[in-house]
């Protein structure tokens, strides 16, 4: 009886015992969706060519930073020119934002980027660069953009593995789906 105990009692351990690997929990995430980080200092060049590498859509590209070297009078004219463009903004709630920057007096745009398999889109955005003298600013601690691919569903590990092989990617996730509880007083 003692023996049935002791085994009953370590089995018991064992089932309690977590498994820490990520991999074997299961944790909710939106079907069909693959986020990419890019490496910091990346130019936007090779980000479209990684893109083109692969057939699948693009949703947006976004934590993208540029600088214009036209003078800071233009900083609403910048904004004009790149949100009248179908892929710089949802035409809801996303459009391209920017500032002046309040020591340099530089204009610091951050736009969002639809749709960016499209080649047109990528050859438009490289000439509006060149028109609207855009440098692209990159941040050491940051990546130099965040792809949110759609991948087919059920495949969305997969991808996320192989995204992951690539040099120019700093990191690669799925797009996990959490809840979150307001704070009440």
């Amino acid at each position: 009886m003692k023996k049935i105990i002791l085994l009953i009692s370590f089995i018991g351990i064992l089932a309690s015992c977590s498994n820490d690997d990520s991999e074997s929990e299961i944790q909710e995430f939106v079907a069909g969706e693959v986020s990419v980080g890019i490496k910091s200092g990346t130019d936007i060049n090779d980000l479209f060519e990684f893109i083109n590498i692969f057939d699948h859509q693009v949703d947006n590209v976004n934590s993208l930073t540029f600088n214009s070297n036209l003078e800071s009078d233009n900083l609403q004219h910048v904004l004009d020119v790149l949100n009248e463009k179908t892929y710089t903004n949802d035409g809801v709630n996303w459009f391209v934002t920017g500032y002046l920057d309040s020591e340099t007096n530089d204009i610091t745009i951050f736009p969002r980027l639809f749709g960016m398999e499209n080649t047109q889109y990528q050859t438009d955005w490289i000439n509006s660069m060149s028109e609207l003298e855009l440098t692209e600013k990159h941040n050491t601690e940051l990546n130099s953009g965040i792809i949110r691919f759609y991948v087919p569903v059920g495949k969305e590990i997969e991808w996320r593995n192989q995204f992951a092989n690539y040099d120019i990617v700093d990191w690669s996730e799925l797009n996990y789906i959490s809840e979150i509880q307001p704070h009440t007083n």
